[in-house]
């Protein structure tokens, strides 16, 4: 039997797209997209040099005096990625495409949230994977920009000491020039076990005890966002990070945006479609000023 494949991935495009932008709208989303600057990339590289010159203000007097910029050979090489399904010809033949949709638009889902496991990926290996100054990321530096932290534990009255000694050590971090960049943490990103009781430290107005009408809780508001990721494998570990300025603490650059294509070459051999998503891309670390690991033994 043959097929109209053009009407057959038009349907599939759209049931796509329309998941996928659904799933990205949701706010649980979009709080993982904004710990990341999303850049444009042409090429099959990118190298960002200019990490390390965070911009000061200073009084102007006499010729502007701009230091010579570090070259830092910090590059995130692109690389494709891609999520595709197969569909027997039955299922057309049958008129099954009720069936199909729900896993194309699964895969438009899936693909929304990929983020949430580049995110991870860079949170985890932290510890191990080079920033743009050859260290990294998170490591015991030199004072005062030392972003690998011991934490005291994970009970309630813990986790709210060890925010106000993280935040206050983020304020400190300072440029290559020694000047404190007073960078505010406003998110926090832990693993399910801990979401709880972190939600608790940075959301209550009020931590309630024995005494009548409860305690005022002095690090309420601080944080905005407190997002949990199951892929992170240290139960007890959690991270501090700054997403207030333009760039963030990590850097998600794209060459190719999102693509779908519907694959008949295999229909011959098999009777099924293949149809897929594709994009070309890849995450990578920004200033490490804006980011700091909490470790609890």
């Amino acid at each position: 039997m043959v097929f109209n494949t053009i009407l057959l991935e038009r349907g599939l495009r759209a049931q796509f797209e329309a998941a996928y932008k659904q799933m990205l709208d949701r706010p649980y989303l979009q709080q993982v997209r904004g710990v990341m600057t999303e850049l444009p990339s042409n090429a099959a590289s990118e190298k960002y040099a200019w990490l390390g010159d965070f911009p000061l203000v200073k009084e102007w007097i006499g010729d502007r005096a701009v230091g010579m910029l570090k070259d830092y050979d910090y590059t995130i090489k692109n690389k494709d990625w891609i999520i595709p399904i197969g569909i027997h010809e039955n299922e057309i033949a049958d008129d099954q495409i009720g069936a199909i949709a729900p896993r194309t638009q699964m895969m438009g889902q899936v693909l929304a949230k990929w983020p949430l496991e580049m995110v991870a990926a860079l949170l985890v290996n932290g510890t191990t994977n080079l920033a743009y100054d050859g260290s990294a990321f998170f490591a015991n530096r030199t004072a005062p920009n030392d972003n690998l932290l011991a934490g005291t534990g994970t009970t309630l009255a813990q986790i709210k000491a060890d925010i106000a000694t993280a935040r206050a050590a983020m304020m400190r971090f300072a440029s290559d020039k020694a000047r404190p960049l007073g960078l505010m943490m406003d998110t926090i990103v832990c693993p399910p076990e801990i979401e709880a009781t972190m939600l608790e430290a940075v959301k209550s107005s009020n931590i309630m005890t024995t005494s009548e009408g409860g305690t005022y809780n002095p690090i309420s508001g601080w944080i905005k966002n407190v997002i949990s990721l199951p892929e992170l494998t240290d139960t007890t570990d959690w991270y501090g990070l700054s997403t207030e300025f333009a760039l963030r603490p990590f850097i998600f650059q794209t060459r190719q945006g999102v693509r779908t294509q519907l694959d008949d070459t295999e229909v011959k051999r098999n009777k099924r479609y293949i149809f897929q998503a594709d994009m070309r891309g890849n995450a990578g670390y920004g200033f490490f000023h804006m980011a700091l690991k909490v470790v609890n033994s």
